[in-house]
């Protein structure tokens, strides 16, 4: 079988974990069939052993785009397939620490919290991303920190010690996605990041962040429902149209559970939104037409997950009904399991009227 190489920019303190791990980090490279087999049995292991995971902290995100045309509609397998290698110790984490802060086991809590503060301790990923493919990807990775930092705070776990390193990790991903001045998805998702991590500390300049992200996205919402930044991406703009649905939906469960409710001018923009997507996943000729007539991809499951958890009164049936069959309950780039996730925010918003 043929491997590839795994290049990490720097490991963190070394401790108890498997073998590849230690030899990833003190050599560098690993084959990724060896280290996908060894992480997937390591990510296994919260169902058969009380062992804590020590992955190793991860200093730099790097991760190399995946399009090969200006449109990013075209994926490049090669890359894509490097891409998934670059990130894989950072998936492995989340997906370690957010199984155990959703579990009912107080070991299980005390675990994920464990190893979130040896990651805070290291200042994991706080090195500034060297290209965009990296601030993406931290960008990804931070929101995940930042629920299941939630999480553990609902379990009435104390998250203060994570709280300096998170703000790093978040203001990062804010500074830099204002810098970029571009309206679409990923610009969404930083308004997500800055709101999540608003709830866990009080901050300011997120709340500010936050808020102007929501009013953008708001009024990118044309009056056909189409999103003109995501309907340039050629075949994947019905994905990228559900995807920005996606981090809408998300940022408006936590402005929510801050106390922020939707007005009905904004609750008709987004409901545009949610219309055209339903209507293009039931019938895609329109969104064919208006991108230039190129015909869609399919969507993958995984990314209705957040419509799907996150729709609230909000809800179209066409999402489920004409959209990708088994859409998970669990991303753990997003946390770890969504319905859990809302139920939090949706008591939080509560809390807050």
């Amino acid at each position: 079988m043929a491997v590839r190489k795994l290049r990490i920019v720097r490991c963190g303190r070394l401790g108890n974990s498997a073998s590849t791990i230690r030899i990833l980090c003190a050599f560098g490279t690993v084959s990724l069939g060896f280290f996908a087999a060894t992480a997937q049995a390591a990510g296994s292991g919260l169902a058969r052993s009380g062992e804590c995971p020590d992955d190793p902290s991860i200093i730099r995100v790097e991760a190399e785009p995946i399009y090969s045309d200006p449109k990013g509609s075209i994926v490049d397998p090669e890359e894509l397939h490097r891409h998934a290698q670059q990130i894989m110790p950072l998936r492995k984490f989340v997906t370690d620490a957010s199984q155990r802060a959703d579990s009912a086991s107080r070991n299980a809590q005390g675990c994920a919290l464990s190893m979130m503060s040896a990651w805070a301790k290291a200042e994991a990923m706080a090195a500034a991303p060297t290209d965009f493919g990296g601030l993406r990807e931290l960008e990804r990775f931070t929101i995940s920190l930042n629920v299941i930092a939630l999480k553990l705070r609902a379990d009435g776990l104390k998250i203060d010690p994570l709280l300096d390193w998170l703000g790093n990790l978040n203001h990062t991903v804010i500074d830099r996605f204002a810098e970029r001045g571009r309206v679409d998805n990923l610009y969404v998702w930083s308004g997500v990041s800055a709101a999540s991590y608003a709830l866990l500390k009080v901050d300011d300049p997120a709340r500010r962040y936050e808020g102007a992200v929501w009013i953008r996205a708001v009024s990118a919402i044309r009056p056909d429902g189409f999103v003109d930044s995501e309907l340039r991406r050629g075949a994947r703009a019905l994905s990228y149209h559900a995807y920005d649905l996606s981090a809408l939906l998300t940022l408006r469960a936590l402005r929510t559970a801050l106390g922020e409710r939707l007005n009905g001018e904004d609750r008709t923009a987004v409901m545009r939104l949610v219309d055209r997507v339903g209507s293009s996943l039931c019938d895609p000729s329109q969104i064919v037409t208006a991108s230039g007539g190129i015909a869609q991809e399919k969507s993958r499951a995984i990314e209705f997950a957040p419509l799907i958890a996150f729709a609230g009164d909000l809800a179209d049936g066409r999402l489920s009904r004409c959209g990708p069959p088994d859409i998970p309950t669990s991303d753990p780039i997003l946390g770890g399991n969504l319905d859990r996730t809302a139920a939090i925010l949706a008591d939080l918003g509560r809390r807050t009227r």
